[in-house]
């Protein structure tokens, strides 16, 4: 085949939802950091003189300073994201909380390691990435917070206390204050992020209701512009017949010339019209019947229909074998056969061959992995030149028997939409033969949503 189409496929569509709310989680994280901050402060401080706890100084205050610089740093950060628009990742925020870990370890590991009421504070922050971070980085870090503290199993300097024999109590009040802290963290910082998740999720089921109704409204546009496609042949007809009836009563000659004498041109006209009202009740009625039909119960009306847009042309249908009880998209395989023979029948008419008849074949043929249901039309026409036909249906272009080209580009964007294409190719004796090739429906797609009627034609 000379001239196939292939689904177009582009870049991934950005997810800009989850990357905006892990600007907010590292916002909250910034400001947690500073309450957190300023408590390890206050016990430096006051441990000392409150619970008589003496302890080391210089690697704690180490710690609490370089602690205060990192969140810092991180300010500063947030400052330019929210100044160029940016939004920190999954690994930045993973690395926000590895910082806090590895803080909390060594603070840990200079005031009794696991002997520290405070060292469950790993369940807090381990909390916190479940809410905000992705199973991968949560288990990452759950390993490491783990290494941490098996590590103060066997290896940490002990508390300093002025009064051992109140080592109960203390770690009893310790264990208290813990339990009071984590659970404010908890009810405060996670619960938060799970309103935001929340929130997320709901704008994300608006966002996906918005682009079902966006595609509807794109279903009715390329809907209405096939069927203005198919309208204009009868109309053409009825401006024919018009034009020749009012050359008539203009022309002397004539003289009176009785109604009767234009019967057929008038019962012409009735059918055309008749046949704009079918297809523009179509737009109601495909939206509202999608239930596939056999071939061999569909192939006849729809040669019918056909040779009523076309009286002076002929159309010679026939259905191979297993083809005939396969099921098809009657709305939508009906549009796109019309515009092939269409097409068809003005480039027989522009070489001057309309009494040869036109070839529907239908056929289930072997192609590649799986069978393809396939319609073959075949004309003595024109003929298309090479480039153009490597071209043809990919967008709107001018034919050699005048048409824009319009036609084929909305067949082409019905067949990709159906999991099929079209291809254009010369045929032996002279004319082209064209070509729609659909998956046979068992082995269809089915995981396209239902969001446009039968006769849908997306543009690709």
């Amino acid at each position: 085949m000379e001239s196939t189409a292939a689904v177009p496929t582009g870049p991934a569509t950005p997810r800009p939802g989850p990357l905006r709310h892990n600007l907010v989680s590292l916002r909250r994280l910034f400001w947690l950091r500073w309450a957190l901050l300023g408590g390890q402060a206050l016990l430096l401080v006051s441990c000392e003189a409150v619970a008589g706890v003496i302890l080391p100084y210089s690697p704690l205050l180490a710690i609490l300073t370089l602690q205060t610089l990192f969140n810092l740093l991180t300010g500063l950060r947030l400052r330019q994201q929210r100044g160029r628009g940016a939004r920190p990742g999954d690994a930045e925020l993973m690395g926000q909380l590895l910082v806090d870990l590895t803080a909390l370890s060594a603070a840990l590991f200079f005031t009794g390691g696991a002997t520290n009421p405070f060292v469950s504070f790993y369940l807090p922050g381990l909390a916190i990435a479940a809410a905000i971070l992705p199973w991968r980085h949560v288990v990452v870090l759950a390993f490491y917070a783990m290494a941490c503290y098996s590590l103060m199993l066997v290896e940490y300097v002990p508390l300093n206390l002025y009064n051992p024999d109140n080592a109960i109590n203390y770690h009893l009040a310790g264990m208290w204050l813990n339990f009071v802290v984590s659970a404010t963290m908890i009810a405060v910082f996670v619960a938060r992020l799970s309103n935001v998740l929340r929130q997320r999720d709901a704008e994300l089921n608006l966002a996906r209701e918005q682009l079902l109704r966006d595609a509807r409204i794109e279903a009715l546009n390329d809907q209405a512009a096939a069927v203005a496609h198919e309208i204009g042949t009868p109309l053409a007809t009825l401006a024919v017949i018009a034009g020749e009836l009012r050359a008539d009563a203009a022309d002397a000659r004539l003289g009176v010339t009785r109604i009767g004498a234009y019967l057929p041109d008038l019962q012409t006209m009735e059918q055309q019209l008749e046949l704009c009202k079918s297809i523009l009740a179509r737009l109601r009625d495909d939206h509202e019947t999608a239930a596939p039909q056999r071939v061999d119960a569909w192939l006849d009306g729809f040669v019918e229909r056909w040779q009523l847009r076309h009286p002076h042309a002929r159309l010679e249908a026939s259905v191979v074998g297993e083809a005939a009880a396969q099921p098809v998209e009657a709305a939508r395989v009906g549009q796109i056969l019309t515009i092939l023979l269409d097409n068809a029948a003005r480039s027989q008419l522009a070489a001057g061959h309309e009494q040869v008849p036109l070839r529907l074949a239908i056929a289930l043929e072997d192609e590649g992995e799986q069978p393809t249901l396939t319609f073959r039309v075949t004309d003595r026409g024109l003929g298309i030149p090479p480039a153009q036909r490597a071209r043809l249906g990919e967008a709107p272009m001018t034919s050699m028997h005048g048409g824009q080209g319009i036609g084929a580009y909305l067949a082409q964007s019905a067949a990709l939409q159906m999991g099929g294409w079209l291809a254009w190719h010369d045929h032996h004796q002279g004319g082209t033969v064209a070509e729609l090739h659909l998956p046979e429906p068992a082995a269809a797609p089915q995981d396209v949503p239902p969001i446009a009627s039968p006769m849908t034609t997306t543009q690709p």
